[in-house]
């Protein structure tokens, strides 16, 4: 008996300012607690690793990076990232839409730190001109808890000073036509395609809206498909808070 396909119902991409709630939702992850001292400055473990090039190799992974909107840009990142401080150790990849620029490194957070902690940039890179005119978007970041020789199933999720209404993951879709990711409320969410510019390391972004993730641990699933036939789906799980 022939079945027809099932058809999805799922919810358009949606880039609108965002409530006041939503922008005090971030803020509080940001700053740990009202009228707290500022949060204490992660260390550089080992030497600072980072290339510039014109060509890399496209990377494995579907998922390229994850951060909250207004942490994509090389601005962002040359202020230095806030991370929630749930181990004692991140590793801090960045990669740029164009592939040219390129870091991985790690960071020692103090014991005991707590709530959020600032990864430093601009005091090692020496990319400084080239960083600062990625603008939001164009720029990957993924943070995750231990050592970079480590591969943990979590993406720590980074935030900046700046507000924003949304948690971005950036995805390369790997000749994928369709891409859309599954929120924590299991509703179906479409994802928008990157159209003009270069695609080399990424070139689908999935915003999350923060009301839907809240504070904690939470899983998110990608999915994709190239003209009705499934790539495979990538669950993978994002902590906005030190704690659950």
């Amino acid at each position: 008996m022939h079945m027809p396909p099932v058809m999805r119902t799922r919810t358009p991409a949606s880039f609108g300012a965002p409530s006041p709630g939503v922008f005090a939702v971030l803020l509080c992850l940001a700053a740990g607690q009202a009228g707290a001292t500022p949060p204490p400055r992660a260390s550089l473990n080992g030497s600072f690793h980072e290339a510039v090039q014109e060509e890399v190799a496209v990377s494995g992974s579907v998922v390229v990076g994850v951060a909250a909107t207004s942490a994509l840009s090389g601005a962002a990142a040359l202020a230095g990232l806030l991370v929630p401080a749930s181990a004692d150790a991140v590793c801090l990849t960045l990669l740029s839409r164009d592939g040219v620029y390129y870091s991985r490194n790690s960071y020692d957070v103090s014991a005991g730190a707590g709530g959020m902690v600032v990864l430093p940039y601009e005091d090692f890179t020496r990319q400084r001109e080239l960083i600062s005119r990625y603008p939001a978007g164009d720029l990957a970041v993924r943070a995750m808890p231990g050592s970079c020789d480590e591969s943990p199933a979590v993406y720590l999720v980074p935030v900046s000073v700046d507000p924003a209404a949304s948690v971005d993951v950036l995805v390369n879709a790997f000749g994928a036509n369709d891409v859309w990711f599954r929120g924590p409320d299991g509703a179906e969410h479409d994802c928008e395609e990157f159209t003009e510019g270069r695609r080399t390391s990424y070139d689908y972004r999935c915003s999350i809206p923060l009301g839907l993730l809240g504070a904690g641990r939470k899983q998110v699933v990608i999915e994709r498909e190239r003209y009705g036939r499934p790539l495979g789906a990538v669950a993978i799980e994002l902590q906005l808070g030190a704690n659950p």
